[in-house]
């Protein structure tokens, strides 16, 4: 879940100008992906709050369970542990208000389960505002500058979607990732 923001964002600004500007008016643009992975509780140290969990390739992993984990006693060894990971990045490109300040902001929340067995989903969701900084129509690039002053520039493959940005406006750039865990009885043998 470390992914770079800015290299994120960086790579949806591009890819959303490649779209059809009638796409661009009607919904923002959603790239995303979700990976699932079911692992085997192998060792628990309680002191520590460490699992050792070994995954379908046999691989051990050590993950720290932070004390948010209310039910992390009822884990056991061999429980099996499904965890999905799923990232997804919606870009509006809309004007937003002018007076709007560039930057970023991070929301981060905790859905717990109520289930037999420990689960729960964590999001967290940023969102950023950049500028438009300027608007080369003759070869179809479009340059904007982030809340530190750094400015990218991109190549527009369709034209159009230049139609109606101009310098000064605002686009928004919301990045979302999610977490669901959900503990499981091992299998019956």
């Amino acid at each position: 879940m470390k992914t770079s923001f800015r290299l994120v964002a960086d790579a949806a600004l591009a890819a959303v100008f490649a779209l059809p500007a009638s796409a661009q008016e009607k919904k923002p643009l959603t790239m995303g992906q979700a990976v699932s992975v079911t692992a085997t509780v192998e060792a628990i140290d309680s002191a520590s709050r460490v699992i050792t969990l070994k995954g379908p390739d046999g691989s051990m992993v050590a993950v720290i369970v932070p004390d948010s984990v209310k039910r992390f006693s009822e884990i056991k060894v061999g429980d099996r542990l499904t965890i999905q990971y799923s990232e997804s990045l919606v870009v509006a490109v809309k004007k937003a208000d002018p007076s709007a300040k560039l930057g970023t902001m991070t929301d981060t929340g905790v859905q717990r389960g109520t289930g037999e067995k420990p689960s729960a989903v964590i999001s967290q969701t940023t969102k950023a505002i950049v500028e438009v900084a300027a608007i080369d129509a003759k070869v179809s690039s479009i340059t904007l500058r982030k809340a530190d002053g750094s400015t990218q520039s991109m190549r527009v493959e369709d034209p159009k979607n230049l139609e109606g940005v101009k310098a000064g406006d605002h686009l928004v750039v919301t990045y979302r990732e999610a977490v669901a865990l959900k503990v499981s009885a091992p299998p019956a043998k």
